[in-house]
C-alpha cells in the first residue's frame, strides 16, 4: 500500500468496506488527570490469575489443524511490512505474545506481564514482567528486548509505518531486567487493554533474531509464543510446530498448525467441506455459506459482534456535502435493514453509532436520524440545487454492491450518485488528502473508543475525514479521554454521537460481526477480537 506522507499519529486501513486493519493511537492534548481508583473498571489490573481458562476435562492434546486465511501474508517484520492485516495477527496469535490480553469477559489479563500500574495522571505506565521467558532462539525475554521492540519502530531513521501507531508514546524505559515503563504524551485510562492486539507495535520479537538475519527476517519471524516457524512455502502455508519449551506449561495442546492462503470465499468454504482445512475466515458478505454451516451439525459457526461500525465519511468542505441538509437527506434515505438483507442475506446488524453491541458504550439516545424518504425529498426541495457527487467503492462485487444499492435509496429522493471504483490501496492516501467526497472507513474494534474516536473527529487531526470542526465536539472529545468515571465517559460519548448524527457529518451502516467456520470437532477458540482468528490455545476433539 503507498505510504501517505501525513502526521504520524493514525490509522492504516487496507480494506476500508470491510476488514479494514488499524487503531489510531494518540494525538495532542493539553489538559486532564483522571483518578485512579475508578480506572480499575477499565483497567482489571491482574496479578497471576490462570491463563486461558478453560473446561479442564475437554482439553486433549496433540492433532493438527488447517486454517483458511482470506489474504496471504506477506511477513512479520514491522520496518518491512509496517502492520499486519488480520491474516498476519492470526499468525502472530501463534508466534508471538504480547504482554497483556482480553480475556472472553472483555478483561486485561496477564501474558508476558504480570502486573501493570498507571502513574496518578495516566501517562505513565509500569509492567512488571514474567521472569524465566525465553525466545525460540534461546535468548531471554526481558524489558531491554520489550524496550528494543517499540525502539526500533519509533525511530525515525527506520520510518517505519507501524510508528504511526506510537505517535501517542514519548518512551519506553527498562529501569530493570523484569519492568518496563511506557511514558505516553497524554493520558490513556485504558492503555493495556488497547495493547492486548496481536498487531504489529505490540507483539514482542527476538532483537537478536532481526539483528542476525538482516532482511531474512521477515519470513523468518521469532517470538516467545506457543508455535514455531517450521517452514513457509510462499502464497502456498506456513507450517508452524509446538513450542516444546514454552512458558506456559500444559500449553499448547496442537502439535502443528497450517495456514493457508485462500482469498477466494468460495474455495475457503470448500476446503472446509473436503476437510482440507479446519478453520476458516468469513464475513456477512459471504452469508450464503455462513447460514449453509449453521445449518450443518459437521460444523460450528463463531461470531462475535464487535465495537465500531462500517462508516462513511462526507466531506462537508465540498458541494455539496457542505450544506446540512444534503447530509441529512442522504442518511435518512438509507433503510439499513433493506441494504443488509440486499447485500448480506439480513446478517448484517444495522448501526445507529459509532460504538457497536461489542462495546461497553450503551446509548439510551445516540441521536441516530430515522429512515425517512419524505423527509429525505423535502431537504433536498429546501437545499433547491441538483444533487450530484460521487461516491469512492473498492473495485470488487462486494464493493459494487454496496455502492449500487446506496444509489438506488439516494434516486429515491432525487440525488444522482456515481460510482468511483477505485484499487483499495488507493482509499488511503485518497482520503488522507481528502480527494473525495463521501469515502467508505471503518472504526475497528477496539477495547476503548477514545483513540479513534479522538483521531476521527478532533479539529486538525489528520484523519478528521469530514473536514468538519465544531468547539463542543472538541470539548466533549478531550473530557472524554481523560475521565476515569466510566458512567460519565458514556455520557460523554452518547453526547458526541447525538452531535455527529444530527450534523451527519459520517453516517455508519452495519456494525462490526466477525466470523468465522470450523469443524465442529474444533475447541477452544476465544473470541475473535479485532477480526482475529487466535488459533493459538485451541485443540480438536
Amino acid at each position: 500500500m503507498p505510504e501517505p506522507a501525513i502526521p504520524a499519529n493514525l490509522t492504516v486501513i487496507n480494506d476500508p468496506e470491510y476488514r479494514t486493519e488499524g487503531i489510531l493511537e494518540g494525538a495532542p492534548n493539553e489538559n486532564g488527570i483522571a483518578l485512579n481508583k475508578l480506572a480499575q473498571i477499565f483497567l482489571g489490573t491482574a496479578f497471576g490469575i490462570a491463563l486461558f481458562a478453560g473446561p479442564a476435562s475437554a482439553q486433549k492434546q496433540g492433532g493438527s489443524i488447517t486454517v483458511g486465511l482470506e489474504a496471504d501474508i506477506p511477513g512479520f517484520d514491522p520496518l518491512k511490512v509496517g502492520v499486519f492485516d488480520t491474516a498476519a495477527e492470526t499468525a502472530a496469535a501463534a508466534i508471538f505474545d504480547t504482554l497483556v490480553y482480553l480475556d472472553d469477559k472483555g478483561k486485561v489479563q496477564p501474558k508476558l506481564a504480570l502486573s501493570w500500574e498507571p502513574s496518578e495522571d495516566f501517562k505513565t505506565w509500569t509492567f512488571k514482567l514474567r521472569p524465566g521467558v525465553k525466545f525460540h532462539d534461546g535468548t531471554p525475554f526481558n524489558a531491554e528486548a520489550v524496550k528494543a521492540n517499540f525502539d526500533r519502530q519509533k525511530d525515525p531513521a527506520n520510518k517505519c509505518r507501524c510508528a504511526f501507531y506510537l505517535a501517542g508514546i514519548k518512551d519506553a524505559q527498562a529501569p530493570d531486567e523484569l519492568t518496563v515503563v511506557y511514558n505516553l504524551n497524554d493520558p490513556s485510562v485504558n492503555f493495556p487493554a488497547i495493547i492486548t492486539i496481536q498487531s504489529s507495535n505490540w507483539v514482542i520479537q527476538s532483537p537478536t533474531a532481526w539483528k542476525t538475519k538482516g532482511d531474512d527476517y521477515n519470513r523468518n519471524p521469532v517470538g516467545t509464543g506457543p508455535y514455531i516457524l517450521k517452514s513457509w512455502t510462499a502464497g502456498d502455508r506456513i507450517v508452524l510446530e509446538k513450542n516444546p519449551d514454552y512458558w506456559n506449561k500444559g500449553h499448547p495442546y496442537l502439535d502443528r498448525i497450517i495456514l493457508k492462503p485462500l482469498p477466494d470465499a468460495q474455495s475457503r468454504f470448500a476446503s472446509l467441506q473436503s476437510g482440507e482445512a479446519d478453520i476458516i475466515w468469513d464475513d456477512e458478505y459471504d452469508a450464503d455459506n455462513i447460514q449453509r454451516a449453521q445449518k450443518d451439525p459437521k460444523m460450528t459457526v463463531h461470531n462475535y459482534a464487535g465495537s465500531g461500525a462500517q462508516v462513511y465519511a462526507f466531506n462537508t468542505k465540498v458541494a455539496p456535502f457542505d450544506d446540512v441538509r444534503v447530509r441529512q437527506a442522504m442518511v435518512m434515505a438509507i433503510d439499513r435493514k433493506k441494504m443488509s438483507q440486499a447485500i448480506t442475506n439480513g446478517l448484517a446488524r444495522p448501526a445507529s453509532n459509532p460504538y457497536g453491541d461489542g462495546s461497553w458504550v450503551k446509548c439510551k439516545d445516540d441521536g441516530a436520524l430515522p429512515n425517512d424518504v419524505e423527509k429525505a425529498k423535502a431537504l433536498i426541495k429546501d437545499y433547491g440545487k441538483p444533487v450530484d457527487f460521487k461516491m469512492i467503492v473498492t473495485a470488487t462485487p462486494r464493493g459494487r454492491n454496496v455502492g449500487q444499492v446506496l444509489q438506488q435509496f439516494w434516486k429515491q429522493v432525487g440525488a444522482n450518485m456515481e460510482i468511483e471504483q477505485v484499487d483499495q490501496a488507493t482509499i488511503v492516501p485518497r482520503a488522507f488528502m481528502r480527494q473525495f467526497q463521501l469515502t467508505p472507513w471503518r472504526i475497528v474494534d477496539l477495547a476503548d473508543p477514545d483513540p479513534q474516536m479522538y483521531a476521527n473527529f478532533r479539529t486538525g487531526s489528520p484523519v478528521a475525514l469530514a473536514n468538519y470542526s465544531n468547539p463542543e465536539l472538541d470539548k466533549l472529545l478531550e473530557r472524554a479521554r481523560v475521565t476515569a468515571n466510566p458512567e460519565k465517559r458514556i455520557e460523554d460519548y452518547c453526547a458526541i454521537s447525538r452531535l455527529i448524527n444530527q450534523e451527519a457529518i459520517w453516517f455508519w451502516t452495519f456494525q462490526n460481526i466477525y466470523y468465522a467456520i470450523s469443524t465442529s470437532r474444533l475447541k477452544g477458540l476465544p473470541k475473535i477480537y479485532h477480526g482475529v482468528i487466535d488459533v493459538s490455545d485451541v485443540w480438536l476433539e
